[in-house]
């Protein structure tokens, strides 16, 4: 009874004293935290590296499994690791027994005191990434070193048993998180130095996650778009309803913009009259002729917000002052050629009602546009800026940005906010800019990563930027990073890998918190996939080896259904049921001749299709199809109608630009700009160049309503047509033309 009252007193006053103790769901000083992609370890509250002498070291997914470094691990656990490089076996001693890792070999040997225990197979193979034996996780932690291994959300423990609820999760992930940040400019140039370097071996293994979770927290997407337009204008066809994107051309039902390349202009409609209201260039230094090209734009209530781009080759020769991939080079200065500078321009103007515009800010920054998007009243851009190197790294290593909210002069990212993701090796900067068009005194958010991006899509409240990669095994892979995105707030929200590329926007979908990707993936033999993540990108459902041979052209989601278009000869469209996330599968197919690189709804069970049709002997393209496709039974989708424009050699923007579809599904038409040809006696022959107008009827029938061609076959083409009210507008030769509807 003593001893009883003398542990129980003990206990109160370590509680009373502050001093720390561990209960079952807290880290002990024997329990780590490891994040994938990450090089950090926590240990209780402390922080260090995984691996002190390599920061590319982290655990990492190979053919679903998790791999973590062996001598890290093992030896902080206490554990003998050592290396038998004749034989590539890595040993591990631990409580009176040796552990044997052959290389690439998917078991281990246990032997005590010299003989042979027992063989021990895994599912996977030991193998040699960054110079560094990877191991499966649960194989060392709880087979050997016999201690508890907990996972989620990316996130590992190994030691003893942890609740890793969702806050205990975001604790870990705030300190160990899959991007680090940079802390010098010496780590920068080393990080660097180590992507450029990289030879490849750790392609093979996916910074990724393994595990489930099926929590669906995020609101849905809507993302059936049927039509962006009012009743008086049309407006660019966009993805994602609310998610507004750039174009050569907008209107605002009063105005009409036009993005010509070295200038913008702004014309009144004036019904079949246009007039020209003002016109902006920007010339940036007159001594070499450098001007910002006018690419996209977009407009909201007044605001005018300008996208453009800029070459800068002032400096054709770029001194060296470090070899990077030969040490054995000379470190005086080598001469590169050419080295120039790209920069992304943002001009935010405002628009009074006699349509003349008065600059508000500009925001420039160091890198080519990816693309860009709108919400509300902010623009998201997505800048690649590629170093500029070849055997060292130049004195231009950080990119510079101009904002004229805070000034007029060019100043360098701060390297403290640089972030990159371990694990992945591409030395070139994504930038992801934020700006405010209402509020000219608003800075812009800026954040920046080691890395690239190939393709974005946007929902509601999250950016995803795709990243193709290539890998040994698995082929082509893409990288996939999320952004959550709130105003000007942005926020890293973790990364994930699907195999394959994505050919375009419209094969990713975000819906019920779920980010749905089509891909396909010419390892071998050309083959598509469907996969499902969920809201941390973690793989839920998949739908794989679908019509091998072949090549996705066109994707669209529409609610719980997935169309997915390939091609070879015949035009397989592909009907998915992705109710169930964690178990999508395909339900229906139709083949036809020709294809659709572009599917967009019309009404809840009508599909529209813009491709090309195909000669079936041949396999020759044979002009312009459009498809009319009834899905209203999934099982069965079937082609209620189609028309062929031209022959051989047509064209039409539409086939590879979504945003040259005009849309007025209030009067059931759509609309666009195409050359046509015909063959004639073996010759092939321009048959018209202008704008095309079709009436969609409810039964499915599609008749051509308008043929618009007042100069000729032979005239520049038409770039884009928009209406306000009964006037159609297009833009050809720098110029305005306009067609009355009525007519």
């Amino acid at each position: 009874m003593k001893r009883l009252i003398i542990i129980l007193s003990l206990i109160v006053i370590l509680l009373i004293s502050g001093i720390p103790y561990f209960a079952e769901d807290t880290m002990t000083e024997s329990t780590i935290a490891l994040h994938i992609g990450s090089p950090l370890i926590l240990n209780n509250t402390d922080i260090k590296a995984l691996d002190s002498e390599n920061p590319n070291v982290v655990p990492m997914i190979y053919k679903d499994r998790t791999l973590i470094p062996l001598r890290a691990i093992s030896e902080h656990f206490g554990a003998e690791v050592s290396y038998d490089s004749i034989n590539r076996e890595a040993k591990i001693r631990y409580n009176g027994a040796t552990y044997v890792f052959p290389i690439d070999q998917n078991h281990y040997r246990v032997e005590k005191l010299g003989f042979l225990s027992k063989k021990v197979e895994f599912d996977t193979e030991t193998l040699i990434i960054q110079n560094r034996t990877m191991v499966p996780l649960r194989v060392i932690s709880e087979d050997i070193l016999g201690h508890t291994v907990e996972y989620k959300d990316k996130v590992i423990t190994i030691g003893s048993k942890i609740e890793l609820d969702e806050t205990k999760v975001n604790e870990i992930k705030t300190k160990i998180g899959q991007t680090i940040k940079v802390s010098s400019t010496d780590e920068l140039n080393r990080i660097i130095k180590n992507m450029a370097n990289y030879n490849g071996n750790n392609k093979d293994i996916i910074a990724g996650e393994s595990t489930t979770d099926d929590s669906m927290e995020a609101p849905t997407s809507e993302n059936d778009n049927m039509g962006n337009s009012s009743d008086d204008f049309s407006a660019t066809n966009e993805q994602v309803e609310g998610i507004n994107e750039a174009d050569i051309i907008k209107t605002d039902g009063t105005f009409i913009y036009v993005a010509t390349g070295k200038s913008l202009k702004v014309y009144k409609a004036n019904n079949t009259n246009p007039i020209l209201t003002d016109e902006i260039e920007l010339t940036v230094d007159k001594d070499t002729g450098e001007y910002v090209q006018f690419t996209e734009m977009y407009i909201d209530e007044g605001r005018l917000v300008v996208l453009g781009s800029r070459n800068s080759f002032n400096n054709w020769i770029r001194p060296i002052k470090e070899p990077m991939i030969d040490s054995a080079m000379p470190t005086k200065d080598i001469g590169i050629f050419p080295m120039g500078k790209n920069y992304t321009y943002t001009g935010v103007y405002s628009v009074d009602n006699n349509g003349k515009m008065e600059l508000l800010k500009e925001f420039e920054v160091e890198g080519a546009l990816l693309s860009s998007r709108k919400k509300d009243d902010t623009v998201y851009l997505v800048v690649n800026q590629y170093m500029n190197y070849y055997y060292g790294i130049d004195d231009d290593l950080i990119p510079i940005y101009k904002d004229t909210t805070i000034s007029n002069e060019y100043r360098e990212l701060p390297v403290e906010d640089i972030m990159y993701y371990p694990g992945r090796y591409n030395p070139n900067y994504l930038i992801i800019a934020a700006l405010d068009i209402r509020n000219a005194s608003t800075e812009a958010t800026i954040e920046a990563f080691l890395g690239s991006g190939s393709l974005i899509y946007m929902s509601n409240n999250a950016l995803y930027i795709a990243a193709q990669d290539y890998n040994s095994i698995l082929g082509t892979i893409t990288n996939i990073s999320k952004f959550n995105i709130d105003g000007m707030k942005i926020g890293f929200a973790g990364g994930g890998m699907v195999e394959g590329y994505i050919p375009n926007q419209f094969a990713m979908d975000e819906y019920n918190g779920n980010l749905r990707v089509a891909t396909t993936n010419w390892n071998r033999e050309s083959v598509n996939a469907l996969y499902i993540l969920d809201k941390n990108l973690n793989e839920i459902g998949a739908v794989e080896n679908l019509a091998p041979g072949e090549t996705i052209y066109s994707t669209r989601f529409m609610g719980d259904k997935g169309y997915i278009v390939t091609f070879r000869q015949i035009d397989p469209l592909f009907v998915l049921d992705l109710s169930n996330p964690t178990s999508p599968k395909v339900i229906g197919e139709l083949k036809i001749p020709g294809f659709s690189n572009y599917l967009h709804p019309i009404g809840e069970d009508v599909l529209l299709g813009i491709g090309q049709n195909i000669d079936e002997k041949s396999g020759r393209q044979e002009g312009i199809k459009l498809s009319i496709f009834d899905v209203s039974d999934g099982g069965k989708p079937k082609e209620i109608n189609n028309l062929v424009l031209g022959g051989s050699g047509s064209y039409a923007e539409v086939l590879y630009n979504h945003k040259a579809l005009m849309l007025n599904l209030k009067d059931n038409m759509i609309g666009f700009t195409a050359q046509l040809s015909e063959t004639t006696d073996g010759l092939k022959k321009p048959s018209f160049n202008g704008a095309l107008l079709f009436e969609i009827k409810e039964d499915g029938g599609i008749n051509i309503l308008k043929k618009i061609s007042d100069d000729g076959i032979y005239a520049s083409y038409v770039n884009r047509i928009i209406y306000i009210k009964d006037i159609l507008y297009y833009a050809q030769d720098d110029t305005i033309r306009t067609f009355n509807l009525n007519n």
